[in-house]
Order: C-alpha cells, then sequence, then structure tokens
C-alpha cells in the first residue's frame, strides 16, 4: 500500500511534467503564428499604402496562385494585376485579414487558412464615378521560411464574396 501523500505528489510532478512539454511543443505554432502575423500586417499596410515594393516583398519568388476559376498566376503576374488594380482604388476604406488555422508542417513550412476582408473606393469606367467595393476571400495559404522570413510561396483562393455600392455582385 502506498502512502497517500507519495501519490500526491507523484500525480503534481507528472502534471507539471505534461504541462511543461505541452508548452514547449506549442512554442514553435506560437511563434510561427506571430511571425506570419506581423507579416499579414506588413502586407495590408503596404496595401493601404499602394506600396508595390514592400507588397511584392511578402511573396517568395517562386510563388504561385490559383484563382477561384482555376486561373494561375505567378509572382510577376501577381505584381502586375496588383498594380492594375491599385490604379483603380483611390482609397481603402477599411481591410483586414485573420488567420482561421495555421498548421506548421517541417519547421519552415506552414499551412495557414485565412480570410480576408477588403472596403474600398473604386472608380468606374468613366474614371470619375466611385463605387463602394467590398470583397471578402477564404485563402488556403503554404508559408515557407526564408532567409527574410516568412513568405507565402502558394495562394489558393476558396471562394468570398462581392459587394457593389451595398448590393451582391454576380461573380
Amino acid at each position: 500500500m502506498r502512502h497517500p501523500a507519495l501519490s500526491s505528489a507523484a500525480l503534481f510532478v507528472i502534471s507539471w511534467a505534461v504541462a511543461i512539454i505541452a508548452i514547449a511543443c506549442g512554442r514553435p505554432t506560437v511563434s510561427v503564428r506571430s511571425a506570419i502575423e506581423a507579416e499579414i500586417a506588413r502586407s495590408l499596410n503596404a496595401t493601404r499604402r499602394q506600396d508595390i515594393n514592400a507588397f511584392m516583398d511578402g511573396f517568395a519568388p517562386d510563388f504561385a496562385i490559383e484563382a477561384n476559376d482555376g486561373d494561375q498566376g505567378t509572382r510577376a503576374d501577381l505584381r502586375a494585376h496588383t498594380l492594375r488594380d491599385w490604379a483603380i482604388i483611390p482609397a481603402t476604406r477599411d481591410l483586414w485579414m485573420r488567420i482561421d488555422s495555421l498548421h506548421v508542417a517541417g519547421g519552415d513550412t506552414a499551412i495557414v487558412y485565412t480570410m480576408q476582408r477588403w472596403d474600398r473606393l473604386m472608380l468606374e469606367r468613366d474614371g470619375v464615378t466611385r463605387d463602394t467595393v467590398v470583397t471578402t476571400q477564404a485563402h488556403r495559404e503554404l508559408w515557407r521560411r526564408t532567409a527574410a522570413g516568412w513568405r507565402r510561396a502558394r495562394v489558393q483562393e476558396l471562394g468570398g464574396t462581392v459587394q457593389v455600392n451595398g448590393k451582391p455582385y454576380p461573380q
């Protein structure tokens, strides 16, 4: 028969050991999440300022994107499309992106599911009339740790919504 104090002490030590291991195992995910959240914030700020170089810095050299419709693009395509879009966006009213889930795979790769909402003013074809355009978009993103930090390597658009002047816009 064991002494009751010994059982309590052993249980206490085991509980602390499990807690320490859980904290240690969770730290890489927490630090990766913090680094990716910081990079996302940098990217959003670059979008608000329409700073193409700061924006593009957040993407790996071999970046690729797959749109909802299956259309695929490269980093160069992203740059060209971003500049084209910014040319008719005189103001961003609100822009945010959140991480819905993150899984670190292999230490230098993370799979991140995000949701984005962008409320902006866009010029119509006449170059004068402004519309309020609000889009949402879910993404599956593959992030890679590089010498410069965490960068998006692949983005797959999963779907979202478009509203123009408060009304749903068919896609």
